[in-house]
C-alpha cells in the first residue's frame, strides 16, 4: 500500500510511504531553486512516483498537511487583528496574506499555488498526473509535526513538543506519544507565538525573518543577555506554568514583516537594524543573547510542564520550526530531565508531509508502527554514466575512480592540505542540512579556514559556525553528548581538551553544532570520515551545505554550475574527482 504525505505553503514537500515504510521525501525548492519553495509540490510529488516506478493511480491515499478550513478562519482573524490597528495596514494586510501564500513569506516562487488549492487536491492530482482515485485525508498542522516526530521515533513511550510559528489556530502543542496513540496535553493559540517572537527579533537585527533565524542563533554567544530581564518582565511573559504570552503590542511579527516596530521596542532595545550596511556592535550581539536566551527558558519550562503532566516520560521528541533551534535542544537535553531525543531531519514544514503520511497509516487505518527515521537520504541519486553524460554535455572530460579507496585517499589529501571540498554522492537529503551527501567539507583543524568558507565561498556574515560531522563512535571523545545526532539538529559543548584540535567548528563559546555519522546509515561519509581520521588522527570534517545563497544542490547540473561559480578547490561526484583546473 502507497500513502502519499503533502505539504503545500511555508516549505512544500512530498512523501511517499509503502506499507508504513518511508521510500522517497523531496522538498519542492530543490526541483524550482527558489529558497523556501511554497507552491505545490508537483516536482517532489513526481520525484516521489519515479522512484517507486507509480502512477498517481497507485497512490490508495493522500495526507495533506493543513486542514483549510482552519486556515480561512485564521486568515479572517489575523485581517481583523490589522484592520484594529490601522496603521500601514496596506502594508501589513500585504504581509499577512503571504502567511497564507504558497511561499510563506520566502522568495518569489517559479509556478502557482495557493492554500485555496488545498481544496482541490484531487482535481491538481488528476489534472497533472492522470486518473486517480484515492482518498485525500487532511490533518491538523501541528498533529503532523508532531506525527513527523514521534510516529519516526525509537521511541516507544516519549514527551512530545510542536513549536513554531503557527499552524491552523495553534503555535504550540504539548503532547504524550505511547505506541501509535499521541494524546494532546495543552496547546497555546496564535498570536502567542514562541517562532513570531524569535522571528520578529530576527527582524529587529535586520536578517530576514523566515529565513535568518539561524544567524541570530549564531550571534547570541558572542555576548551577555542584558535584556533577559525585560523581555520576561514585558514581552515574552510565562505567568503560567507550560503556557506563555506574547506581548504583541511591544513585538508584533506582521509589523515586523513591513519593517515596523514600536515606540516601546526601540524604546527597549534602541534602533533597529534595518539595513544590511549598517555594521553589527555589541547591542545587537546583546539583543540576540537574550532572545535566544529568553527563547531557551520558555522551551525548558513548555518541556518541564509537558514531561509532569505526561508522566514523567523519559524521552522527548521535538518538531516544528523551533525545533531547528539546536542550542535550545542541547539545553533542554543537557539540564533537562530526558535521558533521550528525537528531532527528525526535517522539523519544519516540509517534515510535515510524513507527519501527514503516517497519520493515514497508523490514525485512519490503525496500522502498528513499523517505521525508524535514523537517515534522511530519501532524495534522487545519480548514477556514474548519469554523471558522466553531464560533465560530457558541459566539455568536462575525465574518468571515474572506480576504485574506492583511492577517491577516498584523493579527497582526504586535499582536505588535509587545506583544500576544500564539494561532495555529491547518491540520494539527497531531506531537510534543511546538508549531512554528508551535498556538502561543502574541509579540515576542521584550520581554524582559518572558516573565514575563508564564509566569506569567499559561502559569501555570508563572518560570526556564523560551521558543524562538524564526526565518526558516530567517536563523538564523545570530542564533544560532550551520550546520543548520537545524526541530524545535526543539537548543539552541546566540545571538550576542553579538544577545543584547539578542532577550532574551525569550535563556536564562540566552545560549542558545535554535531552531525554524528555511522557506518550503517552512510558508509560512503563514514569512511571518508575513517580516511581522514587514519591520515590526520582526527575522526572529525568540517560539513556545510553545498550551496551558495540558494537551495542545497540537488542534480549533478546543479552541482557542476554550483561549483563553477565558487571557489572551492575540487568537486567529488559519485566516483568522479574534479579539481578546479579540469572546468
Amino acid at each position: 500500500m502507497y500513502i502519499l504525505g503533502l505539504a503545500t505553503m511555508g516549505e512544500s514537500a512530498a512523501a511517499l510511504i509503502k506499507d508504513g515504510v518511508l521510500v522517497a521525501a523531496a522538498e519542492e525548492e530543490r526541483f524550482t531553486r527558489f529558497k523556501h519553495e511554497g507552491c505545490f509540490p508537483l516536482r517532489a510529488i513526481d520525484y516521489c512516483l519515479k522512484e517507486e516506478g507509480l502512477a498517481i493511480s497507485d497512490i490508495e491515499h493522500v495526507g495533506v498537511y493543513w486542514q483549510p478550513w482552519k486556515i480561512r478562519k485564521r486568515a479572517q482573524e489575523v485581517i481583523s487583528t490589522l484592520w484594529r490597528r490601522p496603521r500601514s495596514f496596506a502594508q501589513k494586510f500585504s504581509r499577512a496574506l503571504k502567511e497564507f501564500s504558497p511561499v510563506g513569506g520566502g522568495e518569489k516562487t517559479s509556478s502557482d499555488g495557493s492554500w485555496i488549492e488545498l481544496f482541490q487536491i484531487k482535481q491538481i492530482l488528476i489534472r497533472n498526473f492522470g486518473p486517480f482515485k484515492g482518498r485525500i485525508h487532511y490533518f491538523d498542522h501541528h498533529t503532523c509535526h508532531i506525527a513527523s516526530s514521534f510516529l519516526a521515533s525509537p521511541f516507544e513511550e516519549a514527551t512530545i513538543l510542536s513549536l513554531d510559528g503557527g499552524g491552523e489556530e495553534l503555535s504550540t502543542t504539548m503532547a504524550v506519544g505511547s505506541g501509535q496513540k499521541i494524546k494532546l496535553l495543552k496547546k497555546v493559540y496564535w498570536p502567542h507565538s514562541l517562532g513570531h517572537f524569535y522571528s520578529a527579533i530576527t527582524g529587529f537585527l535586520g536578517f530576514k525573518m523566515e529565513d535568518g533565524e539561524y544567524k541570530m542563533m549564531g550571534l547570541a554567544p558572542y555576548n551577555t543577555p542584558d535584556y533577559l530581564d525585560i523581555i520576561r518582565k514585558e514581552i515574552l511573559i510565562t505567568n503560567d506554568p507550560g503556557s506563555f504570552q506574547i506581548n504583541t503590542r511591544i513585538i508584533d511579527y506582521h509589523d515586523a514583516l513591513a519593517n515596523h516596530f514600536s515606540k516601546d521596542a526601540i524604546k527597549i532595545f534602541g534602533r533597529p537594524r534595518l539595513s544590511d550596511k549598517d555594521p553589527f556592535n555589541e547591542r545587537h550581539q546583546k539583543i540576540a543573547s537574550s532572545a535566544q536566551a529568553a527563547f531557551e527558558e520558555v522551551v525548558m519550562d513548555l518541556a518541564l510542564w509537558a514531561y509532569k503532566a505526561g508522566g514523567g516520560k523519559k524521552n522527548i521528541c521535538i518538531s516544528g520550526g523551533c525545533g531547528l533551534n539546536c542550542t535550545a535542544n542541547g539545553n533542554l537535553l543537557r539540564n533537562g530531565p530526558f535521558e533521550k531525543m528525537y528531532i527528525p531531519p526535517a522539523p519544519h514544514d516540509a517534515g510535515g508531509s510524513i507527519g501527514a503520511a503516517l497519520l493515514v497509516y497508523h490514525e485512519i487505518l490503525e496500522k502498528p508502527r513499523k517505521f525508524i527515521m535514523e537517515h534522511a537520504h530519501y532524495g534522487p541519486s545519480f548514477s556514474d554514466e548519469e554523471v558522466q553524460k553531464v560533465l560530457v554535455d558541459r566539455k568536462i572530460y575525465t574518468q571515474p575512480i572506480l576504485e574506492e579507496k583511492q577517491l577516498l585517499e584523493k579527497t582526504v589529501e586535499y582536505l588535509a592540505s587545506g583544500k576544500i571540498i564539494a561532495w555529491f554522492q547518491d540520494e539527497m537529503e531531506f531537510g534543511p542540512r546538508a549531512l554528508g551527501n551535498r556538502s561543502f567539507l574541509a579540515d576542521p583543524r584550520n581554524d582559518s579556514i572558516r573565514d575563508v568558507i564564509n566569506e569567499k565561498i559561502k559569501k555570508r556574515e563572518l560570526f556564523r559556525p560551521f558543524a562538524p560531522s564526526v565518526k558516530e563512535e567517536c563523538a564523545s571523545d570530542y564533544f560532550e553528548i551520550n546520543q548520537s545526532s545524526p541530524f545535526m539538529n543539537i548543539t552541546a559543548p566540545v571538550h576542553k581538551a579538544k577545543m584547539d584540535e578542532i577550532p574551525a567548528v569550535t563556536h564562540i563559546d566552545g560549542s558545535a553544532r554535531i552531525q554524528t555519522v555511522s557506518k550503517e546509515h552512510n558508509m560512503r561519509y563514514w569512511k571518508l570520515l575513517d580516511t581522514f581520521h587514519k591520515k590526520t588522527n582526527v575522526p572529525v570534517l568540517l560539513n556545510t551545505s553545498f550551496n551558495i545563497q540558494e537551495p542545497i544542490v540537488c542534480t549533478p547540473e546543479d552541482a557542476i554550475e554550483t561549483f563553477r561559480n565558487s571557489n572551492v578547490d575540487a568537486l567529488v561526484i559519485q566516483n568522479y574527482f574534479i579539481s578546479r583546473a579540469m572546468l
